[in-house]
């Protein structure tokens, strides 16, 4: 399948679960080689916000991260070895830096001493104060919640994407989360938090702002991974400009 006649048809289907499984079946079903192939060109020209190519790569995006099977994902990492923009989405490094509980900063022990099923709950809440500290949650559900709650805001989001130290999985779902995925400072706060996966962090480059790029590959707090996609997607598009 031609990278232009899939991005049409992707970007045809309502953005999140439709999208990112429409975006599996189809890579499940190319040979591996040609997935990667279709996979590279989108991402490559996925920063024209508006074009039917960002809105493929969400779709796709989000197959890589959570739809896809193992016996795939090991096809697609083995067919990516000259492709280093793709590669880098299966990547399987470790985070720059790696959640410690006893490291945290800042913790709301009050909210903390509630029980988990308390806390879930409360997530559902019409408070704004209360969604902004739960926000801070280390549970994934807990947050999972707050994002899917219709008064969370911007700010909580990035608040969560953005805490450290921070738990892998709370920033995995803050990235499948079908109502901030595209957002592009939700985007950039995930790519430049260093305890976000190698893989995480390289697939939210894919729709950020050369600016953005340029922020991400000079920050030597995060993944020496995460810095040189950066600066290869820069290249890239600074070579659709000459």
């Amino acid at each position: 399948m031609k990278p232009a006649k899939l991005a049409r048809a992707l970007a045809s289907l309502e953005a999140g679960e439709l999208r990112a499984h429409k975006a599996a079946a189809v890579l499940s079903a190319l040979p591996p080689r040609e997935a990667v192939l279709v996979l590279g060109q989108l991402i490559r020209r996925a920063d024209r916000r508006n074009d039917p190519e960002a809105a493929a790569v969400e779709g796709l995006l989000q197959a890589v991260r959570d739809l896809l099977d193992a016996a795939t994902v090991d096809a697609l990492f083995a067919a990516a070895e000259d492709d280093f923009e793709v590669k880098a989405l299966f990547a399987r490094t470790q985070p720059a830096r790696n959640f410690d509980h006893d490291r945290e900063e800042w913790i709301d022990r009050e909210m903390r001493a509630r029980t988990l099923g308390e806390r879930r709950t409360l997530a559902r809440t019409r408070d704004r104060d209360l969604l902004s500290r739960l926000a801070t949650d280390q549970d994934p559900t807990v947050v999972k919640h707050v994002l899917q709650n219709p008064r969370c805001t911007e700010r909580e989001v990035l608040t969560a994407a953005s805490r450290r130290p921070q738990r892998p999985e709370v920033l995995a779902e803050i990235f499948r989360s079908r109502r901030w995925s595209s957002n592009r400072r939700v985007r950039r706060a995930l790519a430049l938090n260093p305890y976000s996966a190698p893989a995480l962090a390289s697939a939210a480059l894919a729709i950020l702002t050369a600016p953005d790029l340029r922020e991400v590959a000079g920050d030597l707090t995060i993944s020496s991974d995460v810095r040189v996609q950066a600066r290869r997607l820069l290249e890239v598009r600074d070579g659709e400009k000459e």
